[in-house]
Order: C-alpha cells, then structure tokens, then sequence
C-alpha cells in the first residue's frame, strides 16, 4: 500500500495550470493571475496636493511670509495658473498642481484675511506634494504573473485605468455522494437512514476557494443509477468528488464503475488514519477523486490531495496546506502501521489533539483548525516534543 508521500508524488506530477481567461476585476479576487501588469499610465498621471492649503511660489526671501491668493484649485478642477513668487492658490487634496508653485503649506499654518495668507509657521520647499509617477511610472511592471489578487492589489489595478486581467481559470467541480442510508437535510429519517453531510462539508471548503460547485448529486447503491449520476457528474467538469462506496463491501460500487468509464488509476488506498480506502484517477484531463464515506475521512483526504490539486490548476505556487512546527500540549501514542491525521486545535501555548478522532465523528473537525501528522511507524510523542501540523483554512 502506498505511503502518504508516494501518493502525493504520484498525484501532484500530473497536476497542470488551466488555461487563462480574461475577466472583470470585479470578479477576480483571490484568483491567480496569468500575466505580468505593466502600468498604462504614469500613477500620479500629475502633480498633485497631499494635503488642503495653498500652493505657493517662493521667493528668494527665506523669511517671506505673505503670499497672495489668486485663485483656488480643487480636486478634478482646472490648474489654470501660473504663479508668480509671492503668489499662492487655495488648494484641496488630490488637486493639481499649478506653473509656478512649489510647495504646499498646509492650511493650519496660515492665517487668510483680505486676499492674503499669513504663515503662522514657517514650511518647508517642496514638502505634500505627490509627483507625476513617484509611485509607479508608465510601462513599469506593476503586477507579477502569479501575483494572488487581494482587495488593495484589485483596486491598484482600478487605479490604472484598467478593468480587465487575465488570471488562471478556476476548475468545475461537481461533488456525488452515494449511499442508500443517506437523506438530505430537512427531510425524516427512516430506521437506517442518515443525514447526509459530506457534500454540505465538500461545498464549503470549495467556496473558501473561490469555487461554486457546478454539481451535487447524489446515487443510490444500484450500478445503473451510480452510472448514470458519474456521467452527469463528469459531464462538463474538470474535477469530480464522489463520496462513499469506495472500500470494499458487497454494495461499494465505486471503484468499478469507474473503470467501466475509462478512468485511470493514479492510486487506490493509502497508508493513512482516516482516509484509507481512498481513489485518485484521471480521465483525460478530468480528475475524479472517489473518497471514504465517513465525514472526517472526507475532509482529511480533500485537504491533503484534492485541495492542492484545485490550487495548482488555479495557478498557485504553494499548494498544499500551511506547515508549522508547534510544541506538542498532550502525550500522542499510536499503534497504527499507518500514518494519521489527527483534528487538533493551535493555540498560543502550542498545538492540542482533540477528544474523538474517529472517522465518523465531525464535531471534533468543526473545533479544529489544524491536523497534526503523525508519520508511519510512530509509536509515540511526548508532551512537549515539536510536531508537524497542517494549518486548515478559515
């Protein structure tokens, strides 16, 4: 069976970027871009005031501090004057600055009456004002390929003129769930039966990653009907998560099916608690991840495969999940030939495991913001020793 390490190996060597496409930048936040950005404009385009208060001309007088005001200039207003020393223009932060002046004095150093100010202070030449191109000059890169587009990233690119950018494209992702037992939420449940989560839990993670699902479905445990609902799922989507039917019982369905639609296997099982009966294969450029059944298997496996995989289509550099290296609060012993993954929660003082880790059990998931990784063959782990830990998205 293969290790955690050589499934990653084998997964992540066929992994490629999508293709770009072009979009609004209203709508590109998060997403990865496909081009590098070269300013069209020089940023500020002009001159401009930092700060409300009057434009002056010096004079060769060092102590002069009288000026006369011949106009005012106001943001997005015309600069239509050409100052001579002595003179000065009442001006407004963002305005432009007019011929013949050099500084700004700011308006709580001055005193106006009768067509003049009065410096009450004495300023210095040249000082709140932004120069044509001080932050970014006409054709210097502004933005990288691969930069991630953050909020103050998206509005730069406003800022220059420009409403349109090519990022990475982010995959379609349709999301099966199979099973008999499994009900939706809302309606009653049947001796049996339960609720079905995993695709509730699969949906979230992928919003956090800028991804609506194009598909949820679901099968029952009858081959035709589990066909029929991997071809929809398949059909115009690069990546399929289907959950459940994966082991090895009389009614798990999964792994056969999707041979019989060509799929092929990049692996099948890892070495791993939970997680084990665990599918990854592709079919042509699709990639279908068959998952356990049981939640936290579910959310284990998709944060420690198919999560980078979405990321490095989408163009990320650093795909999988962060790694810290946290002080251990409580004593880990294990007798598993396999390695785990176990729900735990950082805190200041290091990195706690939490009471239930079984399979089944999401609620000990919902209270965790990392998984600490327990390698194979690891029979114990002391209070205090440093441990591996994932730090899960929030």
């Amino acid at each position: 069976m293969l290790t955690v390490e050589e499934a990653k190996n084998l997964l992540f060597n066929q992994v490629f970027k999508s293709e770009s496409v072009g979009i609004d930048i209203s709508d590109s936040l998060g997403m990865v871009l496909a081009e590098d950005i070269f300013s069209p404009i020089n940023q500020p385009e002009f001159d401009n005031s930092s700060m409300d208060g009057y434009a002056v001309a010096s004079t060769n007088d060092l102590e002069q501090k009288k000026f006369e005001i011949i106009g005012e200039i106001k943001a997005g207003g015309s600069a239509n004057f050409n100052l001579k020393p002595g003179q000065a223009v009442r001006i407004f932060t963002g305005a432009a600055m007019p011929d013949g002046a050099d500084s700004i004095v700011i308006q709580e150093k001055v005193e106006a009456k009768e067509g003049y100010i009065y410096l009450t202070e004495p300023y210095k030449k040249g000082v709140f004002i932004r120069t044509a191109g001080s932050m970014m000059k006409k054709g210097e890169l502004a933005l990288q390929k691969g930069f991630v587009l953050n909020p103050a990233s998206i509005g730069f690119l406003a800022s220059m003129g420009i409403f349109k950018v090519k990022v990475y494209k982010n995959p379609e992702v349709s999301i099966l769930t199979t099973g008999d037992e499994i009900v939706k939420p809302g309606m009653v449940l049947k001796p049996g039966q339960i609720y079905e989560s995993n695709s509730f839990s699969l949906a979230a993670s992928l919003n956090l990653m800028g991804i609506k699902p194009k598909n949820s479905l679901t099968a029952t445990d009858r081959t035709e009907d589990l066909r029929n609902q991997i071809e929809t799922g398949l059909d115009g989507s690069d990546i399929l998560i289907l959950t459940g039917g994966i082991s090895v019982g009389k009614y798990d369905l999964v792994f056969e099916t999707l041979k019989e639609f060509g799929v092929e296997t990049i692996f099948y099982k890892v070495a791993q608690k939970p997680g084990k009966p665990f599918f990854a294969g592709r079919l042509n450029d699709k990639f279908i991840f068959a998952l356990p059944g049981n939640p936290a298997a579910v959310l284990v496996c998709f944060y420690q495969y198919v999560y980078p995989v979405i990321k490095a289509i989408q163009g990320f550099e650093k795909t999988e999940l962060p790694k810290a290296y946290k002080k251990l609060l409580k004593t880990i012993k294990s007798n598993e030939d396999r390695a785990q993954f176990m729900r735990a929660k950082v805190t200041e003082d290091g990195v706690m495991p939490l009471e239930g880790q079984d399979s089944f059990m999401l609620y000990s998931f919902s209270l965790a913001n990392a998984l600490i990784y327990v390698p194979n063959g690891t029979e114990i782990i002391k209070e205090n020793e440093m441990v591996e830990v994932h730090l899960l998205p929030s």
